[in-house]
């Protein structure tokens, strides 16, 4: 349900990167009717997210606010509701108060696999946290979606150790067209992005494989499949540089991540169902 309520005299913003002309800056906490906040737990390029409680259920949530005039929240919350299963980030509630949208989810006590990826992960939990990934992704795809922004940071794990899928910011339906390198913008992050992203390709689950691969390789590995010291190399890198292969104790592996991190996309694995279909294969063999 999405509620349009008053937006209280007292609240300022801090400076959120979207718009750079029509940025706000916020100097309290929000306040969003029926919220009490409790604290801040971050801000990016696009909005910002707090630690709430429910004041009907007395539970902790999380609202995500952006500026309502260039707000991708209501959108996130369309594709989030439609693809929700158990490893979906739960999204509650949204609505705009004054000039600000906001997104009620659940909140994900356990943080998020950027995190654990400085850590020394066992084999056995990367594998279950890469099988629990692709269910996310599955829900998503089977769908006609695409995340296009596949990373650590936006894979995050409840109290009971459940892996969620999250940010659908940039969230596209299956065949939608994207801007590239040669537009000057790509969709995704750097470390994570697909190569036909980086030429302007339409959205495909296959890219979300290529993504997934490269965390896939990190979590095994310690370190992605490729490095650069600038943003262009690395990029270069995706369209060009065969990846890293994985360390030796984890060659059986390496048929998957090559299927996963596939240059071209005839040769990669085609979504997260097939990747979840290869995991079941091996570990069955």
């Amino acid at each position: 349900m999405s509620h349009a309520l008053p937006m209280p005299a007292s609240l300022a913003w801090r400076t959120l990167g979207v718009p750079r002309r029509g940025a706000r800056q916020l100097q309290l906490a929000p306040r969003v009717p029926g919220f009490r906040v409790l604290r801040e737990l971050g801000t990016g390029r696009r909005s910002s997210a707090w630690l709430a409680q429910d004041e009907a259920s007395g539970g902790e949530v999380v609202l995500k606010l952006q500026p309502a005039l260039a707000s991708t929240l209501h959108r996130e919350w369309e594709i989030a509701h439609e693809a929700q299963g158990a490893h979906v980030l739960r999204v509650h509630d949204h609505g705009r108060c004054g000039e600000w949208a906001y997104l009620v989810t659940e909140h994900a006590q356990g943080g998020d696999l950027a995190q654990r990826l400085r850590c020394h992960i066992e084999p056995t939990q990367a594998l279950a946290w890469l099988q629990q990934a692709a269910l996310g992704l599955a829900q998503l795809h089977r769908r006609g979606y695409v995340h296009r922004d596949v990373k650590p940071a936006n894979f995050l794990l409840r109290a009971d150790g459940t892996l969620v899928l999250a940010d659908f910011g940039v969230a596209a339906r299956s065949g939608e067209r994207a801007m590239g390198l040669q537009q000057g913008k790509v969709t995704g992050t750097p470390r994570y992005v697909a190569p036909e992203q980086l030429q302007g390709a339409p959205a495909s689950a296959a890219a979300d494989v290529y993504g997934l691969g490269v965390l896939l390789h990190e979590l095994l590995a310690g370190r992605p499949p490729f490095s650069g010291e600038t943003l262009m190399e690395v990029l270069a890198q995706h369209l060009l540089a065969a990846p890293a292969p994985l360390p030796s104790a984890f060659a059986e592996l390496q048929p998957l991540a090559d299927r996963m991190l596939a240059k071209e996309v005839q040769y990669r694995l085609p979504d997260a169902d097939a990747v979840l279909g290869q995991l079941a294969q091996r570990c069955l063999s």
